[in-house]
């Protein structure tokens, strides 16, 4: 009985071979590995934990793709190209290539292995080796980056098409960094609106960089002070930049200045709860001229008059007051008003 199953089951295996034009394999170690030539086919087969070898010399240097028809497993299948040294050149599963499609470029009268290996099913499997045409399907996008304060750390980006079946790959887009981002506008004055304007982004080449690659948003864009403005980096694009712009106090307005009592007069205006201080210049010079211009600086926002003494009588005086902001320990002024004039008693 014995002898009649192995003279069966040797028969089976002849009719295999013949079936796919090759020789069967069960090779554990790639000194016992069947080769195949181009185009031709081999039967292959492994229990639990052990490995199948399928041998392959090209006659010349190209892209070549070994690929399972027939397959039968029910479980994962791990298929690899490699050298006797063991140096693998692409490595496949069958979850997402279920004829385990594995293709390198390889080398001329050098000897390759297409190795079939589970760690938890038997498998059975017909072999072949074709040339192989790149399906570059898949892809990778590296965004360039911008980094405001380290220019070293600017890089540009790209895209890359990935063959699906090997390590291949070609640039399909690339995006210069980014080598400045501007603000329209860097000064405003304080008119109880919020404040935004455009931005200009432009990569090293002098290009200007779509919107579509980033998002603008503001802070502190409403009383007077440091206007906050970022740009936040997306799309083809990574990255920050902080632009820092300034909101001006409103121009103010003196409601009085009069002389009531000898070498002194007396300066009046509205309160605005919006700045820190105040500051009053007053001169006997129209022009405000240095030598004949004195500041005074009022740092309480609640108070509303000044008396100023010691001054000339009989003598034209021309006053003009600003408010300020304090922000970020500087000073934000904003403009001078309408000047004033007063006789000193």
């Amino acid at each position: 009985m014995k002898k009649t199953f192995s003279i069966f089951l040797s028969l089976l295996l002849a009719i295999s071979c013949l079936s796919v034009g090759s020789i069967n394999a069960f090779a554990n170690t790639k000194k016992t590995a069947q080769e195949i030539y181009l185009n031709s086919s081999a039967a292959v087969w492994g229990d639990l934990g052990n490995k199948a070898y399928v041998e392959f010399t090209p006659s010349y240097t190209g892209s070549f793709e070994f690929y399972c028809f027939n397959q039968s497993y029910g479980g994962n299948v791990m298929a690899s190209i490699e050298d006797f040294s063991g140096e693998t050149y692409n490595t496949v599963l069958n979850d997402n290539n279920p004829n385990l499609i594995c293709a390198a470029t390889l080398e001329a009268g050098k000897t390759y292995y297409y190795v079939l290996e589970s760690a938890s099913v038997s498998f059975s499997n017909v072999v072949s080796v074709r040339n192989h045409n790149h399906d570059f399907s898949l892809y990778n996008s590296y965004p360039a980056h911008y980094d405001q304060y380290d220019s070293a750390q600017n890089y540009d980006g790209y895209v890359e098409s990935i063959c699906t079946y090997c390590p291949e790959y070609i640039k399909t887009a690339s995006f210069p960094a980014v080598s400045s981002v501007k603000a329209k506008t860097k000064s405003f004055t304080y008119n109880k609106k919020k404040k935004t304007t455009s931005v200009k982004v432009y990569d090293r080449m002098g290009n200007v960089v779509s919107p579509s690659n980033y998002t603008v948003s503001y802070k502190n864009n409403t009383k007077p002070g440091y206007l906050t403005l970022t740009v936040k980096f997306k799309g083809n694009y990574s990255g920050t930049a902080i632009i820092k712009l300034t909101i001006k106090p409103k121009k103010e307005t003196l409601s009085s200045l009069k002389s009531t009592k000898k070498k002194k007069m007396t300066v009046k205006w509205k309160k605005d709860k919006t700045v820190t201080g105040y500051q009053i210049q007053y001169s006997t010079s129209k022009k405000y001229a240095k030598k004949s211009t004195k500041t005074v600086t009022i740092s309480k926002k609640s108070t509303t008059s000044k008396t100023i003494s010691k001054l000339k009588s009989k003598k034209k005086y021309y006053v003009r007051i600003r408010a300020y902001k304090k922000s970020a320990g500087k000073k934000i002024y904003g403009a001078w008003s309408k000047t004033k004039t007063v006789k000193v008693k």
